[in-house]
This record gives structure tokens, sequence and C-alpha cells, in this order.
């Protein structure tokens, strides 16, 4: 007998708790928040339309791709947000160079992009003419963990004194 008096007030409970006090679709109550309410108003345009929209316009505005790798590679070459040192060349690739420092500084080793401004003496050269033993007074940022170079200024072995 105690269970049945147990599975009927179950039953009871669980057909109060159930109840909707927004009432039904056909009928709702009169708290229960309408149509409108609920889906906000109609612009006619869908949610993700907008995002693809809004680049394509960017696009023709500025005349640029805008895409964050893009951005990202553009805010790259700032030099006012580069970090710098100095040291002499050590060893050097068309890829990288290798900057030997003073006292118990590590070497560096610097990616070199064809972005890269790099001078010998003052005048443009590519990376690979650096000779070993120049003194470079670098610029760089870091894209992830890779130094980037953004200038090399170096100075010729022979006119250092």
């Amino acid at each position: 007998m105690k269970k049945l008096i147990v599975a009927a007030v179950m039953c009871v409970g669980t057909a109060a708790f159930a109840q909707d006090t927004t009432g039904t679709p056909q009928h709702p109550a009169p708290s229960a928040p309408s149509s409108q309410q609920i889906n906000g108003p109609s612009t006619g345009i869908e949610a993700q339309e907008v995002g693809p929209a809004i680049s394509d316009t960017a696009k023709k505005v500025v005349g640029k791709d805008t895409s964050k790798e893009a951005a990202a590679q553009a805010g790259m070459w700032k030099e006012k947000d580069a970090f710098s040192l100095e040291g002499t060349v050590k060893a050097k690739d068309n890829d990288d160079i290798t900057l030997a420092r003073k006292d118990t500084l590590p070497e560096v080793k610097l990616d070199v992009h064809d972005q890269t401004k790099v001078t010998l003496d003052g005048k443009a050269v590519k990376a690979s003419e650096l000779p070993e033993g120049a003194k470079v007074r670098a610029k760089f940022q870091l894209k992830g963990d890779d130094p980037i170079a953004l200038e090399l200024k170096a100075t010729s072995p022979k006119a250092t004194k």
C-alpha cells in the first residue's frame, strides 16, 4: 500500500511540475513572451550572411585583402615595434643570418625575408653578400618563436677601427 501511495504521489507531482506556465501555442498565457519578443525584429538578412558581406565591402573600400593573415603580416613590418640588437656576422644564408654577440650573450639566428632592408656601409645588398665579421645593428620582430629581421645595417670589418 505504501508503494502504491508513493507511486501516485510521484505521478501527480511529476505532472504538476510538467505544466507549462506559459500555456500552449494555441492559447498562450498572458505573461508569455510574444513571437516578436522571442524572434526579435526581422531585417530580412540572416546573421551568417553579415560577416562575409562586411568583409567584401571592406575589401572594396580599402582596396586590399583584409584577412587576418594579411593584417598580421602588415603589422610585422612596423619598425617602431621592433626589437634591436648588435653583433657580428658569424654565418649567413639566403634565408637567415647568424650573429655572434659580445660577452656571454648567445648567438642569434634571424630569418631574412625579401622585405628585410639590408645595407652594407650604407649601400643596399643581399644578406648573403654580408662578409663574416661585419658589425651589424639589427631590428627584428618575433613571429611566433621565430625572430624575423626587419632591418640589417652592417659595416665592413675593414672599415671599423
